[in-house]
């Protein structure tokens, strides 16, 4: 079991000139739709979080613009950084979680449900601010080794689709 969780970890690493984003699995087309604003329907989203970013909210009636400020510099490479290891939690939390988090202990408001459409709206536009940007998810010790096992086991399969 060890030994499996060990060589499914080594497996797990692409070299950083390796990894490819799915944008680049895409058609012409469809490339075209995402790199414009007024086409790509993503981007209905992202306005709704934009606006929600400038909310008001919780019983401490704080927006998240009141903590981070202007999101293209306080945001840039959020997202590339997930998912992370909450040291609060004790455990692996993906970009909702950290949004539904900060909602949590600066807003003190309740947590979005899951799949909602205020929380799919912020994460998308957090997320946008850090488009074209390398992922750089950091190898953390801490995580589960089960987290870590997993994670090495799909790469296989990602560089499949490449």
């Amino acid at each position: 079991m060890v030994l499996a969780v060990a060589i499914g970890a080594q497996a797990g690493e692409i070299p950083a000139d390796e990894r490819r984003s799915d944008y680049e699995l895409l058609s012409p087309e469809l490339r075209r739709m995402q790199d414009d604003d007024s086409a790509n329907p993503g981007m209905l989203w992202v306005f709704d979080g934009e606006a929600l970013w400038q909310r008001r909210d919780g019983s401490a009636g704080k927006s998240c613009a009141d903590c981070h400020g202007e999101t293209a510099r306080s945001m840039r490479d959020v997202a590339t950084r997930y998912p992370a290891f909450d040291q609060t939690l004790g455990r692996p939390i993906d970009l909702e979680g950290r949004i539904n988090a900060c909602r949590m202990s600066h807003q003190e408001a309740e947590p979005l449900v899951f799949e909602n459409k205020e929380l799919l709206s912020l994460t998308a536009y957090v997320a946008r601010q850090s488009k074209g940007l390398p992922i750089s998810v950091a190898d953390d010790a801490r995580r589960p080794g089960d987290f870590r096992a997993a994670a090495g086991a799909a790469q296989p399969l990602l560089r499949a689709v490449r």
